[in-house]
Protein backbone atom coordinates (compact mmCIF):
# COMPACT_ATOMS: atom_id res chain seq x y z
CA UNK A 1 0.00 0.00 0.00
CA UNK A 2 1.24 3.46 -0.86
CA UNK A 3 0.27 6.30 1.45
CA UNK A 4 0.11 9.70 -0.24
CA UNK A 5 0.13 13.08 1.45
CA UNK A 6 0.98 16.67 0.65
CA UNK A 7 0.44 20.28 1.51
CA UNK A 8 -0.90 23.05 -0.74
CA UNK A 9 2.37 23.21 -2.70
CA UNK A 10 2.19 19.52 -3.53
CA UNK A 11 -1.57 19.33 -4.07
CA UNK A 12 -1.55 19.46 -7.90
CA UNK A 13 1.34 16.98 -8.05
CA UNK A 14 -0.55 14.46 -5.90
CA UNK A 15 -3.74 14.90 -7.97
CA UNK A 16 -1.77 14.03 -11.13
CA UNK A 17 -0.10 11.10 -9.35
CA UNK A 18 -3.46 9.68 -8.25
CA UNK A 19 -4.69 9.78 -11.87
CA UNK A 20 -1.53 7.97 -12.97
CA UNK A 21 -1.89 5.35 -10.21
CA UNK A 22 -5.57 4.85 -11.07
CA UNK A 23 -4.68 4.33 -14.72
CA UNK A 24 -1.97 1.77 -13.78
CA UNK A 25 -4.08 0.02 -11.13
CA UNK A 26 -1.66 0.94 -8.33
CA UNK A 27 -3.25 0.83 -4.88
CA UNK A 28 -2.89 3.90 -2.68
CA UNK A 29 -4.55 5.83 0.11
CA UNK A 30 -4.54 9.62 -0.04
CA UNK A 31 -4.16 11.09 3.45
CA UNK A 32 -3.50 14.59 2.19
CA UNK A 33 -5.98 17.43 1.85
CA UNK A 34 -8.99 16.69 -0.33
CA UNK A 35 -9.18 20.26 -1.59
CA UNK A 36 -6.66 22.99 -2.19
CA UNK A 37 -6.06 25.29 0.77
CA UNK A 38 -3.21 27.79 0.40
CA UNK A 39 -3.03 28.15 4.18
CA UNK A 40 -2.58 24.52 5.16
CA UNK A 41 0.56 23.39 7.00
CA UNK A 42 2.51 20.31 5.93
CA UNK A 43 2.99 18.89 9.46
CA UNK A 44 -0.79 18.52 9.79
CA UNK A 45 -1.00 16.16 6.80
CA UNK A 46 2.45 14.56 6.70
CA UNK A 47 2.73 13.48 10.36
CA UNK A 48 -0.40 11.27 10.38
CA UNK A 49 0.58 9.74 7.03
CA UNK A 50 4.09 8.97 8.29
CA UNK A 51 2.60 7.29 11.35
CA UNK A 52 0.56 4.96 9.12
CA UNK A 53 3.68 3.99 7.19
CA UNK A 54 5.63 3.40 10.41
CA UNK A 55 2.89 1.19 11.88
CA UNK A 56 2.49 -0.95 8.77
CA UNK A 57 5.61 -2.79 7.59
CA UNK A 58 5.61 -3.02 3.83
CA UNK A 59 3.75 0.26 3.36
CA UNK A 60 5.34 3.07 1.36
CA UNK A 61 4.88 6.80 1.64
CA UNK A 62 5.07 9.44 -1.06
CA UNK A 63 4.81 12.92 0.42
CA UNK A 64 5.04 16.16 -1.54
CA UNK A 65 5.53 19.75 -0.40
CA UNK A 66 7.22 22.75 -1.99
CA UNK A 67 10.82 21.64 -1.51
CA UNK A 68 10.34 18.12 -0.17
CA UNK A 69 12.47 19.08 2.81
CA UNK A 70 9.72 20.01 5.27
CA UNK A 71 7.82 16.81 4.53
CA UNK A 72 11.06 14.86 4.95
CA UNK A 73 11.82 16.36 8.34
CA UNK A 74 8.31 15.68 9.64
CA UNK A 75 8.28 12.12 8.27
CA UNK A 76 11.67 11.25 9.76
CA UNK A 77 10.52 12.29 13.22
CA UNK A 78 8.32 9.18 13.24
CA UNK A 79 10.16 6.12 14.57
CA UNK A 80 10.14 3.46 11.88
CA UNK A 81 10.17 5.87 8.97
CA UNK A 82 13.26 6.18 6.81
CA UNK A 83 12.44 9.05 4.48
CA UNK A 84 14.53 10.38 1.63
CA UNK A 85 14.10 13.72 -0.09
CA UNK A 86 15.10 12.91 -3.66
CA UNK A 87 15.50 15.29 -6.56
CA UNK A 88 17.09 12.66 -8.81
CA UNK A 89 16.95 8.96 -9.63
CA UNK A 90 20.30 8.06 -8.08
CA UNK A 91 19.35 9.38 -4.65
CA UNK A 92 16.06 7.45 -4.74
CA UNK A 93 17.83 4.26 -5.83
CA UNK A 94 20.56 4.48 -3.19
CA UNK A 95 18.07 5.31 -0.46
CA UNK A 96 16.21 2.09 -1.22
CA UNK A 97 19.33 -0.04 -1.82
CA UNK A 98 21.35 1.11 1.18
CA UNK A 99 18.88 2.59 3.68
CA UNK A 100 15.71 0.60 2.95
CA UNK A 101 13.88 3.93 2.74
CA UNK A 102 10.12 3.55 3.03
CA UNK A 103 9.10 7.15 2.38
CA UNK A 104 9.95 9.34 -0.59
CA UNK A 105 9.50 13.09 -0.32
CA UNK A 106 9.49 15.33 -3.36
CA UNK A 107 9.61 19.06 -3.96
CA UNK A 108 6.84 20.11 -6.32
CA UNK A 109 8.46 23.51 -6.77
CA UNK A 110 11.82 21.98 -7.70
CA UNK A 111 11.04 19.16 -10.12
CA UNK A 112 8.53 18.56 -12.87
CA UNK A 113 5.80 15.97 -12.54
CA UNK A 114 7.50 13.95 -15.28
CA UNK A 115 10.80 13.89 -13.38
CA UNK A 116 8.99 13.13 -10.13
CA UNK A 117 7.21 10.20 -11.72
CA UNK A 118 10.51 8.75 -12.90
CA UNK A 119 11.96 9.14 -9.40
CA UNK A 120 8.89 7.43 -7.93
CA UNK A 121 9.25 4.50 -10.36
CA UNK A 122 12.91 4.03 -9.38
CA UNK A 123 12.04 4.27 -5.68
CA UNK A 124 9.21 1.73 -5.87
CA UNK A 125 11.13 -0.81 -7.96
CA UNK A 126 14.53 -0.72 -6.24
CA UNK A 127 15.39 -3.47 -3.78
CA UNK A 128 17.03 -3.19 -0.38
CA UNK A 129 20.44 -4.85 -0.50
CA UNK A 130 20.52 -5.93 3.16
CA UNK A 131 23.81 -7.28 4.50
CA UNK A 132 25.97 -4.59 6.07
CA UNK A 133 23.20 -2.06 5.42
CA UNK A 134 20.74 -4.03 7.57
CA UNK A 135 23.30 -4.09 10.37
CA UNK A 136 23.59 -0.31 10.19
CA UNK A 137 19.85 0.28 10.13
CA UNK A 138 19.45 -1.95 13.20
CA UNK A 139 21.63 0.49 15.13
CA UNK A 140 18.96 3.16 15.01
Amino acid sequence: MIILSCDHAGFDFIQKLKKYFDKKGIEYTDMGPQSYDPNDDYPDTIAPAAKVVAENPGYWGIFVCGSGVGANIVANRQKGVRAVCAQDYTTAYLARKDEDANVLTLGARLISFRTGLKIIKVFLTSEFEGGRHARRIAKY
